[in-house]
């Protein structure tokens, strides 16, 4: 690091190179080295000599001896009490503890006993990682945590400044205090930069306002707090614009606070230790998503991510990651922009309602209970199964829209009647239906009766194309149905004697049909039955009149 300082008037004007940090000068800024018991109400601790603080104050951490700051807020140093004034807070990336290395925590702590801190943060206008904006905490150290703690009487944050916290690819953060509006103002917190912020269950719950915007890197939360009251992003909307934002564990943890898609987030880890499923609260539908620009939602391999929130907004939805993401029936999704499934599952147990198209792509899942009014298509390679989870069984509805088969269309019969939705998968379409791909009949529930009639596909519109293969498993299979001519397909023997299967597109009904020789030997057996009794009838006929002979 080098550092070149002018003083005048005790204002210090500041150029330092720190990695590839610079800063425009702010109106005071002072090192601390932590030589003198890690007080930061010690001057000899500053370079400049003298108690760094102040609305414009910019603090460079940089002890070289200690792993340690304390902050005595009831220092007589400081000019409000017990309350320090600071723009911003840099940890500088030569941070090293007692032995001179960059392994281990460096902690920030409040040297009270008995009185709380706070922390006010007014921000500092300056370049971070070639970022251009107000920061007021940077973290550039590559100790393995830099944390601000709850030691003694712990300490609290107020912000009077739309800041940034800083944190730099490689390098970890990890706040602790409540963090409120300074006044009366709503204020907000964009984290950046590839490192990891991480928001610890030792925290009480923020109330800050103005939202929190994650923009690059990670976040981690341990505690998701109380909608409308208390949450580690405070009480306003979270905006997803780049990043990861994960559990601190492997238990699960809520967003309750709403929601901006603004660009690509991931939900979720892979790694065993952070692996907590993620969920979306609606708060009985006081919480909702806006959907502020085309978006992309990656839900990793293994996890599942309950969306409870409705969505609003032109942008458009692509749903990306091998994992589940659901819909609920408590989202009313009104979105204009487009819906895709690109990778994994999406199950639809809610309502499109707006025209957004839909488009199941080439290795993806759509299922669900829900509803769909816009276009939707599934492409070759992409896999459309109503029901709620696989192997249960559900009514799917499309709207005016129509839907558009070109991949696999799985339907599962698990039930013990004819219920549609119930015993088995059923499609309503208010539109048009396009035959494609391949349809496959997993008939596990019962075998029917004879003539029994399944409708699958209820559609008001008409039927267009035709499917390239119809396959049934279970109890009636397996079976490979045949191409009969004019979308009518048919089963030849199944494992039910004296039973067929056909499946007739312009109808969209799987009927049972019994073979021609039982229906014929059903026959024989009538007459045969009418013979008999003729036969006895004629013997008791004869019987009687022998009777009044005699």
């Amino acid at each position: 690091m080098k550092s070149v300082i002018v003083r005048a008037s005790q204002v210090a004007v500041a150029v330092v190179a720190v990695g590839v940090m610079s800063m425009k000068a702010p109106a005071q800024t002072a090192t601390f080295n932590g030589t003198a018991s890690e007080q930061w109400s010690n001057s000899a601790n500053w370079s400049p000599a003298g108690v760094l603080s102040g609305t414009g104050a910019h603090a460079l951490i940089n002890s070289q001896t200690s792993s340690l700051l304390r902050l005595l807020y009831t220092s007589g140093s400081f000019s409000t009490q017990p309350a320090v004034q600071m723009g911003a807070i840099t940890f500088l990336s030569t941070l090293a503890n007692t032995s001179g290395t960059v392994t281990g925590t460096f902690n920030v702590q409040n040297n009270s006993a008995g009185t709380k801190g706070t922390l006010r943060l007014y921000g500092v206008d300056t370049t971070v990682d070639g970022l251009s904006r107000r920061f007021i905490i940077v973290n550039s150290s590559t100790m393995a945590n830099v944390q601000f703690t709850q030691s003694n009487a712990g300490q609290d944050f107020e912000l009077f400044t739309n800041g940034a916290v800083h944190v730099t690819a490689g390098t970890q953060l990890t706040l602790t205090p409540l963090i409120r509006n300074g006044g009366t103002t709503a204020q907000s917190i964009t984290k950046t930069g590839l490192g990891l912020l991480t928001l610890s269950s030792s925290a009480q719950m923020s109330t800050y306002s103005g939202g929190f915007t994650l923009d690059g890197g990670i976040v981690q939360f341990a505690n998701s707090g109380t909608a409308q009251a208390n949450t580690p992003f405070g009480i306003g909307p979270l905006t997803l614009r780049s990043g990861t934002i994960r559990s601190t564990t492997a238990t699960g943890r809520s967003f309750n606070v709403p929601l901006v898609l603004d660009g690509s987030v991931t939900l979720g880890s892979t790694d065993p230790a952070f692996n907590g499923t993620i969920t979306v609260n609606s708060q009985g539908g006081t919480l909702a998503t806006t959907v502020a620009s085309d978006s992309v939602v990656t839900i990793v391999a293994g996890g599942s991510t309950a969306w409870n929130q409705s969505t609003s907004g032109a942008g458009s939805i692509t749903k990306a990651g091998t994992g589940l993401l659901r819909f609920t029936p408590l989202s009313t999704l009104t979105h204009t922009g487009s819906t895709v499934v690109q990778e994994g599952t999406l199950i639809m147990s809610g309502s499109l309602t707006s025209a957004s198209a839909v488009t199941v792509l080439s290795g993806a899942l759509l299922t669900g209970t829900g509803g769909i009014a816009g276009a939707t298509t599934i492409l070759a390679g992409g896999t459309f199964s109503p029901g709620a989870t696989s192997g249960a069984v559900g009514l799917f509805s499309f709207g005016s829209g129509g839907l558009t088969l070109a991949g696999q269309t799985l339907l599962e019969f698990s039930g013990t009647g004819t219920a549609r939705g119930i015993d088995f998968d059923a499609v309503n379409l208010d539109g048009n239906i396009a035959y494609g791909g391949g349809l496959s009949l997993a008939l596990t529930g019962t075998t029917y009766g004879d003539n029994t009639a399944l409708k699958l596909f209820d559609f008001a519109g008409g039927a267009s194309g035709s499917f390239s293969s119809v396959t049934a498993s279970g109890l009636y299979g397996p079976l490979t149905f045949t191409n009969e001519g004019s979308g009518v397909w048919t089963s030849g023997a199944t494992n039910v004697p004296g039973q067929t299967l056909t499946f007739t597109e312009s109808t969209g009904v799987l009927s049972v049909v019994p073979e021609p020789s039982a229906v014929a030997l059903g026959g024989l057996g009538v007459a045969a039955a009418a013979f008999v009794q003729w036969r006895r009838a004629g013997h008791r006929r004869r019987a009687r009149r022998a009777g009044a002979a005699g």
